[in-house]
């Protein structure tokens, strides 16, 4: 369906450049909606170009520029551009007041990888109202995360303790609270989060999803000495 929509998107910027056949507001959605596409596909470099492109054109309602820069923010965040991801998701919040709770977990994640630790809590704590007290993985794992990085232990691990019975195999949360309880003192709990995290990723067959935790997860197997059993 994805490739269906986006030829239809090329034929009407083809004809735009070609026959000149179009007005400035539909040769400019058209470009947008291109790069929203290649958002949604992981086509990220191809995404921020068309997005840009977009963005500096005329005719464009405060919807669909909001709806653009949301786009080129998440795929600018998949570069690692977080400051210039957070830019992006801050003016589109300018132009359409946010109402969903991703849009406050994404705006969470891109505010961490800034240093901006209390607006990331304070995103998240936003997500979790708009939850109205529906408790899930996602908006808990983020919690505990931000409370991480602001020092705040004990909460962190309470957040992350509070989503696993919604996503029991979820490994990232136990690495994430293995490094809660680690910070509190309280190493046995961690060498259990550490050995469950483990396990979970090597069954799952997403030892590949870690990416630059790795080498930090195979010095924490190593430390604990589980690194003989456990192989990452």
């Amino acid at each position: 369906m994805h490739n269906t929509r986006t030829r239809s998107h090329v034929a009407v910027v083809m004809a735009c450049l070609l026959l000149s056949g179009c007005a400035d507001n539909e040769f400019a959605s058209a470009l947008c909606d291109m790069g929203i596409d290649a958002a949604r596909q992981g086509s990220d470099e191809q995404a921020v170009r068309y997005l840009s492109a977009c963005l500096v054109l005329p005719g464009l309602t405060d919807q669909a520029k909001a709806s653009a820069l949301e786009a080129r923010a998440w795929s600018r965040s998949q570069l690692t551009r977080y400051r210039e991801a957070v830019q992006d998701l801050e003016a589109s919040f300018r132009l359409r007041s946010p109402t969903m709770k991703g849009q406050f977990i994404n705006y969470a994640l891109y505010l961490r990888k800034v240093g901006r630790f209390q607006d990331s809590l304070d995103a998240v704590v936003t997500a979790e109202r708009i939850d109205g007290g529906v408790v899930n993985m996602m908006t808990q794992y983020n919690k505990g995360w931000s409370l991480s990085e602001l020092g705040r232990y004990a909460e962190a691990v309470e957040a992350f303790s509070k989503g696993v019975p919604y996503q029991p195999d979820y490994a990232f949360v136990y690495w994430r609270r293995g490094l809660a309880y680690e910070a509190l003192g309280e190493t046995i709990q961690a060498r259990a989060d550490f050995e469950k995290a483990a396990k979970l990723l090597i069954e799952q067959n997403k030892v590949s999803e870690v990416g630059d935790l790795l080498l930090e997860m195979r010095e924490k197997l190593r430390q604990y000495r589980l690194d003989q059993d456990i192989a990452l």
